[in-house]
Order: structure tokens, then sequence, then C-alpha cells
């Protein structure tokens, strides 16, 4: 009553200042309507650079920002998470762009790493403020970018590894007589054995598979074994990628055994390309750190094992 009986009074004696004033009175409420109604047609997408990171790169994420109303959103802060996948860090850095009025932009943020490993950007909300600022909205978003970060090549030191044969039929015989096919003995089928060394009289006598293992594996195909040692990751990433291309540059193609420490399993794969190479150094980074040595998981699970060449922190041993 008594705001009114003051406006009134205004009014009579200064219609102009009484409008400015009601206008100053209903504008704040203006604006917080209009960044609520701005806030709900606005969204924020992200997606990791297309092209191959080494650590010590400098890369972009590019950002879509999409805002389909008539309200100026000038200030929009993203808080996010970027760090390793070996290195967790929980701090939080934010991001500011200005989402304009019936505007669809990108806008790239570049980032710099020291170390290679699965890097990981996270975004669940963006903090919008009305165009006067008087109050600030929460519009929850899904932002989740893993981006590789490939280890630069290091030295490795010269091994004598005699070439192996991808897959030689089991009754040729190497003409260096290196590469024996024969026959040792009998087993049982072990996730990652070749389909092509299944006896299948076997083991349809048997009802399951069996497998033949012969004399001397070791010189049909070498497996690499990268022990990632948590605090140590950084090392054998570098030796296990800069082996494998000078493996693949000599035309050796090997298998590559990568510890699923949560399950204690390993999972293999055959190596023949660089493609080959990249995608198990991203399988590698995907998983976690190993608190203790890996080799001795692995002959425990895999006694008859043999061409197992360990590579771990403190350098390359041809087992």
């Amino acid at each position: 009553m008594t705001a009114a009986v003051l406006l009134f009074a205004v009014f009579y004696r200064q219609p102009l200042a009484s409008i400015l004033l009601v206008f100053l009175i209903v504008l704040p409420f203006l604006s917080i309507a209009a960044g609520a109604y701005g806030s709900r047609h606005l969204s924020v997408t992200a997606s990791a650079p297309p092209e191959q990171i080494t650590e010590g790169d400098e890369f972009r994420i590019r950002l879509h920002i999409s805002n389909t109303t008539f309200v100026p959103l000038l200030r929009c802060i993203i808080p996010y998470t970027f760090c390793n996948s070996y290195r967790k860090d929980d701090r939080t850095f934010t991001i500011t762009l200005a989402g304009e009025s019936f505007i669809s932009d990108h806008v790239n943020v570049s980032f710099k790493t020291s170390m290679p490993g699965m890097f990981i950007l996270d975004a669940d909300k963006i903090l919008v403020s009305d165009p006067l600022h008087f109050k600030t909205f929460t519009v929850n978003t899904d932002i989740h970018i893993m981006i590789p970060v490939m280890p630069y090549v290091v030295p490795v030191p010269d091994m004598l590894l005699s070439q192996y044969e991808g897959e030689p039929a089991d009754d040729i015989p190497s003409e260096s007589g290196e590469l024996t096919r024969d026959i040792r003995q009998l087993r049982e089928y072990r996730a990652g054995d070749r389909l092509k060394d299944i006896h299948w009289k076997a083991s349809a006598s048997a009802r399951e598979l069996v497998v033949k293992e012969y004399e001397r594996s070791v010189d049909l195909m070498y497996l690499l074994l990268p022990e990632i040692i948590k605090g140590k990751e950084e090392q054998t990433l570098r030796l296990y990628y800069s082996l494998g291309k000078k493996m693949l540059s000599e035309n050796m193609g090997f298998r590559t055994a990568v510890y699923h420490s949560g399950e204690n399993t390993f999972y293999y794969s055959n190596v023949s390309c660089e493609s080959d190479l990249d995608e198990s150094v991203y399988e590698i980074m995907r998983e976690r750190a190993s608190e203790t040595e890996v080799y001795p998981v692995f002959m425990a699970q895999n006694p008859a094992s043999y061409g197992v060449i360990r590579i771990c922190p403190e350098g390359i041993q041809n087992t």
C-alpha cells in the first residue's frame, strides 16, 4: 500500500520518472525470466581432435555451442576435469563461453600434455547467467571425451630376434632349421591361441578345443608383454611403442599381451602393421596400471610360453 501511494505521488508530479522507476523494478525479473527461458534452449557438445596426438604436442578440442533463442547468454561457464587416466586429478577447471542469440558456433580450446596416456575430459553441467547476471542457472550436459596421447619414439637396444614365419604350414620346416614345427604336446585352448593351431581331430575326441603346441614356438611369433606399473607407466609405453615400430620396420609381426589387472587376465592381439600397433597402445592405455610386476602373473598362467619379450620400466628383456 505504501509503495503504491509513493508510486502514485511520483507519477502525479513526474510521470516519466515514475515509468523509469517501474521499468527498473521490473527489469531484474524480466532478465531472470529470459535467462531461465534461454538456458533451456542452450546446448554444448564437444569432439576430440581427429589427428593423432603425441606427447608434448598441443591439440584442440572443439566445442559446439547452440542457442536457438533470442536471449543472449553472454556468460556460460563449463566446469570440467581433465587428466591422464594413470594420474587421477580431481581439480576442476573452467571454460567461459558466450551463447549469443540464434547462434550455432564452434570454439576450439587448446590443451597440451607432457606424458603419454589416455586423457579424459569430463563435464556434466553448464552454469548460465541471465543477461544482467542476477541469477545463475544450471544446465545438465554430458561431455565425456577420451584422447589417446601416443608416446614418442625412444632408442631401443638391438636385439637378435630370428625372423618369424607368420602362418607356416605344419609340415614345412624352416630352411635354417630354426623354425621347427615339431609338435611338442597337445593342450587345452586358451584365449589368444590361433585357430590354425587347433587340432580338430583331437578336439572332436575330447569334446573340447585342443591346441597343438610346437617346439621353439618362440621363433614363430614373439609375444610382447608390456608391464604397466603404477607410477612408471610412461617409460614402459615408450619402450613398447618404440620396439613395436622397430620390429614392424624389419617386417617382424608380433603378438601383444595386455594385462587386465581388475580381472587378473590377459588380452591378446596380433600386430602386423602400424594401425595394429596403435590399437594395441590404445588398449594398454585404457587399462589400469598394476600395483605389482606382471611377468610372474603371466608365467604362472602360461608356464609353457616361449619367446616372451618382457617390457618394463627398467628396460627390455628377451626371455
